[in-house]
Parts: C-alpha cells; sequence; structure tokens
C-alpha cells in the first residue's frame, strides 16, 4: 500500500531521498527542543514567578499591604496585586484546553501555594486569583515573564532553514536528472524508429557515459539500417532491368497460355520490387503535412481503388484533430488492400476526441492465428493460408505499416472481428 504512495519518476524518489532524512533530523531535534531546553526553561521561569507570588502572598496575610506597597511590587517584578471579591476569570478558567506554560506554571505554583487557586489567560496577561478569607487575592503579570520569545524563533529559522535546504537540493538534482530524461526520450523515439538528432552530453559521469555509448549505438545502428536500405534498393533497382528485358522477349512468344503466365509472374515480380523499394525508402515517404482523420477515410473510400469494394465508414465519435496526411493514408490504404484481397466486407470504425484517434478496420476474411499476430508485423515474414500468403506479397506491408506508426507515436493491434475475420485497430495520438 505504501508503494502507491510513492513517487514513481526518478527526481521524485531522489527529493524523497534527501527529504526525508532532513524532516527526521528536524523532528528529532524539535522533540528534543520541546521536551528538554524548552520544558527547561518554562519550569524555571515559572519556579521563580511562583516564589515571587508565593513571598507576596505571605505579605498579604502577615501584615497588611497598602497601594504604595503593591506600586513596588509591579516596579519590582511586573506584578500587580490587588484584592477582589470575585475575579471574572474564575468563571473562564479552562485546565483542559491550557497550552504548556500555564499547564507547567500551574504545576509549579501548586508547590509552593497550599491554597486554591485559579489560572486563566488572556492576550498577553496571565491572571492569578488565590483565596484569601471571603475575598481573592489576584495576581497580574506579562505572559513573557513566565514563558520565552525565543521558541517561535528557533521554531521559524529551524522551517525557513529546512525550505532553503529543499530548494536547493531541488535544484541541484532536477539538473542531474535533466540528461537523464534526455537520454531516455532519446531512447523512447529511437525505438519507435523515429528521428534522434545527437544530443548535447552532459550531467553526472555514468549518466555522460550512457549517454556517449547510446548516441554511438544509434549512430551504428542508423549506418546499418542506411547499408541495408542501399543495397535493397540498389538490388531492387538493378532488378528492373532485366524485368523489362523479359517483358520485350514475352512479346515475341506465340505460345498465347504461355505468353499470359509469363505476364503474371513479370507482373508480380514487379510489384514486389516496387515494395522492396518503398520499404527501402521509408524515410522519403513521411511529410509533415497534416489533414483531419475523418476527410481522411473519406478521400480514402471514394477513391477509385476501393470504391467498387464493399466498405463501409462509421464516425463514432468526431473532434477536432489533425495527423500526418501521408503516413495515415499510406497505413490506411495497406490495410485496406490486405482486407479486399481476403474478405467480401469490411467495415471501418473510427472514434477521434481530444487526446487518441481510433481506427479499427473490421473484415469476413478468414483471419490470422493468435499465435501469428505478432509474427506477421516482421519485414518479409509470411504465414501459410493468411492475408500474406499470395503471389504478389512480399511480406513487408504489415512491417511497413508498424514502422510507419512508430514514426508518429502510434500503435497497431490485431484482434479477432465481431464479422468473423480479423479486426486492425490503430490509435494514433491526437
Amino acid at each position: 500500500m505504501l508503494r502507491s504512495f510513492l513517487p514513481k519518476s526518478l527526481l521524485g524518489r531522489t527529493i524523497l531521498i534527501v527529504l526525508f532524512p532532513i524532516i527526521a533530523f528536524q523532528i528529532i531535534l524539535l522533540t528534543y527542543y520541546y521536551n528538554s531546553l524548552w520544558e527547561r526553561t518554562l519550569n524555571r521561569l515559572s519556579r521563580s514567578v511562583s516564589m515571587e507570588i508565593n513571598m507576596i502572598y505571605d505579605k498579604f496575610i502577615t501584615e497588611q499591604v497598602d497601594e504604595t506597597q503593591n506600586k513596588k511590587f509591579y516596579d519590582y517584578y511586573l506584578i500587580d496585586v490587588y484584592l477582589n471579591d470575585s475575579p471574572d476569570f474564575i468563571e473562564k478558567e479552562n485546565i483542559k484546553s491550557e497550552g504548556p506554560v500555564i499547564s507547567s506554571f500551574r504545576s509549579e505554583l501548586s508547590s509552593y501555594i497550599d491554597e486554591d487557586f485559579f489560572v486563566s489567560k488572556s492576550d498577553d496577561l496571565i491572571h492569578l486569583a488565590i483565596t484569601f478569607e471571603d475575598t481573592f487575592v489576584v495576581f497580574e503579570f506579562p505572559e513573557d515573564r513566565i514563558n520565552t520569545s525565543r521558541n517561535h524563533v528557533f521554531i521559524s529559522w529551524q522551517v525557513v532553514s529546512t525550505i532553503i535546504l529543499v530548494l536547493i537540493a531541488y535544484l541541484f538534482l532536477k539538473n542531474q536528472v535533466k540528461p537523464i530524461r534526455t537520454l531516455a526520450r532519446a531512447s523512447e523515439q529511437f525505438g519507435k524508429g523515429q528521428e534522434v538528432p545527437n544530443f548535447k552530453v552532459s550531467g553526472a559521469l555514468e549518466v555522460r557515459q550512457a549517454s556517449l555509448e547510446f548516441l554511438k549505438m544509434k549512430n551504428r545502428i542508423t549506418r546499418q539500417i542506411e547499408q541495408r536500405s542501399l543495397m535493397l534498393a540498389g538490388v531492387s533497382h538493378d532488378l528492373k532491368t532485366p524485368l523489362t528485358r523479359m517483358k520485350l522477349i514475352n512479346e515475341s512468344v506465340q505460345d498465347e497460355e504461355l505468353k499470359k503466365s509469363l505476364d503474371e509472374e513479370i507482373s508480380h515480380m514487379s510489384e514486389m520490387l516496387v515494395e522492396y523499394l518503398e520499404f527501402a525508402a521509408e524515410n522519403e515517404l513521411k511529410s509533415n503535412k497534416l489533414i483531419n482523420p475523418i476527410e481522411a477515410l473519406i478521400k480514402i473510400k471514394n477513391d477509385v481503388h476501393f470504391q467498387k469494394h464493399n466498405i463501409e465508414l462509421e464516425v463514432l465519435k468526431d473532434n477536432d484533430c489533425l495527423v500526418n496526411e501521408n503516413i495515415f493514408i499510406r497505413v490506411v490504404t495497406n490495410i485496406l488492400n490486405n482486407a479486399i484481397l481476403n474478405s467480401e466486407k469490411v467495415v471501418i470504425k473510427t472514434e477521434v476526441s481530444d487526446e487518441i484517434v481510433k481506427v479499427n478496420i473490421h473484415d469476413n476474411g478468414k483471419g490470422i492465428p493468435d499465435n501469428e499476430k505478432e509474427n506477421v508485423f516482421k519485414p518479409f515474414y509470411r504465414i501459410d493460408k493468411s492475408r500474406n500468403q499470395n503471389t504478389v506479397s512480399s511480406g513487408l506491408g504489415l512491417a511497413i505499416t508498424k514502422s510507419l506508426l512508430n514514426s508518429i507515436n502510434g500503435r497497431i493491434q490485431l484482434y479477432d472481428s465481431y464479422l468473423g475475420g480479423l479486426e486492425v485497430a490503430i490509435e494514433i495520438p491526437n
């Protein structure tokens, strides 16, 4: 249960590690101050005033005290003394609600005064009434005679110094965590296939080393991908020349059945080479032009290529939103091409909110087994009796689709559709 209340971020946990000892130390210091220094100071001040009151009270008992004598008491001890038959503050006395200052004074006074007495506080004055025959001897004196004004100063300085130390620690820790956040953000973007520029290496020695190693790794992987793409593009481009020659040679074939068969094979190979070239040149397909996803879906549905197919579009929720036009249209088109090749009916359900764009494409085809739904996203992977296994497919369609979605922080998942076929769920942040 405690873990759910603890911070999850590195900065929050580091601040907690620094903050907890500081607060614990302050609590220990306050406890010692209250139980030892402050309490002892209160007891000594209360004892001193109690002894003075006892001496003055004895004078009232043993001899007649006039106004001149009362004035001397005030001049010497800051204690005003007079007789009163029924002081008002006696009715207001509340032992349960009095603080440690009055409690300490009452405890010390009981050691010197045997008669009944009443203690009350109003404003900055302490009122004390001691029974004397049929009346009361009333004592009034400032509260600071039994209390020290340094306690709140001490606590204030302690709180202010704690806040200052915590702020300084927060600023230092924030600067230390910043390069770790930069490294984490760069790792996330690179893992999704997005462009990650070389960032400035900063922070502690270990963080600098990790950042440098990440940049080296990123550059190595980028070079390998570029080399692979260049090789694939070069091979695919070079193969176009012999394919063109094969087309020309095929024109001279007299057997119509053989000629038709060869034409189909050449066409399939040409389409596969186009997919290879598109896969190799994937980064060149990513433009920054934006479009509303509903408008993009209507545009795709009305395309000549899809008009003759049974495709339904259902808008469950519409909202203002913009997505990358080139990537979005390419992704949806790839999925629809697979769907119409393997099914008779396709239903597109879309939901656009402030946070996310959801596009679910259902079909009534054969679907994909659950144990193959992750594998079909691998480049060049094809399974038997699936929508990827046809004479044209190269096994790159879903791999390209997932890579394109990763570049805009999107996701794609496969489920079983209510139509009996496959459901392709796409989610793109708004």
